[in-house]
């Protein structure tokens, strides 16, 4: 068992980091940890708004484990987390200025609640499941922990460099229950992990008496929409949202290019440093 006072090694590697060493963090390993993104008092304002957050059973528990109504639409802590300065800094230097909120869910580990199979949250030719919310090219994925996990209460497990393979292997449509080389990462309460979609990650089980708790919010850069049309949220559903991420949170489905072209188009003239090696660093 892992100890609750004991921070997980990886996650304390990324304090400090630069802006570059992140993204390269990010690129490679797959995911990006920024330690108390969420204050105590954030924390508790969040857990009280959702006390009235009405939750569903989902596919591996019978508990009521997922909420039914995003936590965006359900009130006002819930909308404002999805501008949050630290993570979305991050997340526009990852990706660009340019982002679009996807979606957002609450989730929760009951005591008892069994391990998640490691999985990827792309599904690029749609699915049963979610239609086409998860189909778009590019997505990141953020986790807010409102409670401390451990290697018995509902830690993450991943496999690092995974969302990086070509391997039929990661297919991404694939689920194993284990995989030799994965890694739990116990991660605390106010901790945000930041995730490519492609990385393949599941869930340790609870086994203690404690409930776990954690919002999931996910982005993707303006470009890449979705494969099909996923409904946009009615200005019902955006009457929490702060006027400022409006931009970002209203359509769902837009884009900035046109596919239809031929091989003359006009090729722009701008130094792209979001592509370049150096954005690294030295």
């Amino acid at each position: 068992m892992t100890d609750k006072n004991v921070p997980s090694p990886l996650r304390d590697r990324c304090i400090g980091m630069t802006t570059p060493e992140a993204i390269r963090q990010f690129e490679t390993e797959g995911y990006f940890i920024i330690p108390d993104a969420l204050s105590t008092a954030g924390i508790a304002a969040l857990k009280a708004e959702f006390d009235s957050l009405p939750m569903r059973p989902s596919f591996y528990t019978d508990a009521p484990s997922f909420s039914v109504t995003p936590p965006h639409v359900h009130g006002p802590e819930g909308a404002s987390l999805i501008g949050n300065p630290p993570v979305l800094d991050f997340v526009r230097a990852l990706v660009g200025d340019e982002l679009v909120f996807m979606h957002s869910f609450y989730i929760l580990s009951h005591p008892g609640s069994p391990p998640l199979e490691m999985h990827t949250d792309y599904q690029p030719y749609g699915s049963t499941y979610s239609q086409w919310l998860e189909s778009c090219p590019l997505r990141v994925r953020v986790l807010y922990y409102l409670d401390d996990t451990r290697d018995d209460r509902a830690a993450l497990r991943i496999v690092p460099r995974s969302h990086i393979c070509w391997h039929a292997d990661a297919q991404p449509y694939r689920r194993y229950k284990a995989h030799p080389e994965e890694v739990m990462l116990p991660l605390k309460a106010g901790d945000a992990f930041v995730f490519a979609t492609r990385l393949f990650h599941g869930v340790g089980p609870n086994t203690t008496d404690e409930t776990r708790g954690m919002v999931e919010i996910d982005y993707r850069p303006l470009w890449a929409r979705p494969y099909g049309p996923v409904p946009d949220w009615s200005p019902e559903e955006l009457r929490h949202v702060p006027p400022a991420l409006l931009p970002m949170v209203e359509r769902r489905n837009r884009t900035d290019f046109a596919w239809e072209f031929d091989t003359k188009r006009l090729a722009v003239d701008t130094p792209a440093p979001g592509m370049a090696p150096s954005r690294w660093g030295a």
